[in-house]
């Protein structure tokens, strides 16, 4: 073993020599482990909000949606498709739809919705949208009743189940003697939970065909929405839409779409991990008075050391060592911690939040990358740290330090 980390070793947990040196080096460990811990925890966590948000809004909207600013919608959407199709490559899904607000009646309760008419063939809303009670089938019953899927918070606040009728009044400006409401029948087919609030109190599915039919629309829709492979390359792609199709098509990614939501979230990450890394810095200048104070404890034992041939890196290399097996027992322990407590929320889930939030329980994403960050930068910030007292204690002259002592 190398003599200085011996010596750096028995310094700091030595049985014989000052109890109170021991107790500030195991407080200084545990600050910095605190510290650590602390900053893994809310970093997962942010990262685990930023996740679910982004997976419960592409499951609504998709990744890219292009609409028209044209009256009417998109006229021609096959042709629209097949420009789509050929040249994104890492396209998922690809589906038409109709989106139109609309006045739901059911029960003798009145609730205004937005109707949204997608493809039976091609459910990408549904895809890893969970449907909790009914079926995601869309095919209409009969030739009177069309299907209808809600979200659960409606179908609560409606008392509506699987099978229940409802009637939509689809309105086109202010209703009026000569602009009267279309009026259609429903049966409900099946429930929906989303995890949005929002989304799940608002937005009904059937099928595109009756939402043409019910609205004189033809062979025209609202909107195509596109769902890709690889969610990181939404912005590349919506760019290269926006190359491709100009005007009249208006390309928008749900970063765009859902702006507030990701603020939110952006405004949550920027100052928290600055905010708790003061409390590593804290800890890690906790460092530098642990270490004086043992500079002091051992001024004899520098003199010594001094008088037997160390030189002055040899002495602040002993420092060095002592600040390093702080630094380092309190980021293992920190990573312990912060890894453990994550661990077991994501798999006990102790915690519940309010449904503003629009999740159920905390949800956290531990990523490899950030836990190395954060124990590099707390390490690179600890060699920081020892230097000071490290270039004190090698300053020591031997005669002094022995008679000081």
């Amino acid at each position: 073993m190398n003599y200085k980390f011996f010596i750096a070793k028995r310094y700091l947990f030595s049985r014989k020599d000052s109890r109170f040196i021991s107790f500030i080096t195991y407080m200084s460990i545990f600050g910095i482990a605190l510290g650590v811990a602390a900053l893994i925890i809310t970093i997962s966590i942010l990262n685990g909000f930023e996740k679910e948000i982004t997976d419960k809004v592409s499951k609504l909207v998709s990744h890219i949606q292009i609409s028209s600013f044209e009256t009417g919608g998109i006229r021609n959407y096959d042709s629209v498709v097949n420009k789509i199709t050929k040249n994104v490559k890492i396209l998922n899904n690809i589906n038409p739809f109709i989106q139109r607000e609309a006045v739901l009646r059911a029960k003798g309760k009145v609730e205004g919705i937005i109707i949204k008419g997608i493809s039976n063939d091609l459910q990408s809303s549904f895809e890893r949208m969970k449907i909790i009670k009914g079926s995601d089938d869309l095919n209409p019953y009969d030739t009177i009743f069309s299907s209808l899927i809600i979200g659960d918070k409606l179908a609560n606040k409606l008392a509506l189940d699987v099978g229940d009728k409802a009637i939509i009044f689809g309105l086109k400006g202010l209703p009026s003697p000569d602009n009267l409401p279309k009026i259609k029948q429903f049966k409900i087919r099946g429930i929906y939970e989303s995890g949005l609030r929002e989304y799940d109190d608002l937005i009904i599915y059937t099928d595109l065909k009756t939402l043409q039919r019910f609205f004189n629309m033809d062979s025209t829709v609202t909107s195509i929405e596109l769902s890709l492979s690889d969610v990181s390359k939404v912005t590349e792609t919506s760019e290269l839409l926006k190359s491709v199709l100009r005007y009249p098509y208006h390309v928008r990614t749900m970063y765009q779409i859902h702006k507030e939501l990701f603020t939110w979230v952006e405004l949550q990450k920027a100052p928290t991990p600055f905010i708790l890394g003061l409390i590593i810095i804290v800890a890690t200048f906790n460092i530098v008075g642990t270490l004086l104070m043992l500079v002091l404890e051992k001024t004899h034992s520098i003199g010594i050391l001094k008088s037997l041939g160390c030189n002055n890196w040899d002495i602040m290399k002993i420092f060095i060592f002592d600040g390093f097996i702080i630094g380092f027992l309190g980021i293992f322990l920190g990573n312990i911690i912060g890894i453990g407590l994550s661990l077991l929320e994501m798999k006990l889930k102790f915690f519940r939040l309010p449904e503003q939030y629009y999740v159920k329980n905390v949800p956290i994403l531990l990523q490899a990358d950030y836990i190395i960050l954060i124990s590099l930068i707390t390490a690179v910030l600890i060699f920081f740290a020892t230097l000071i007292p490290s270039y004190i204690a090698s300053k020591f002259e031997p005669v002094k330090s022995i008679r000081f002592a």
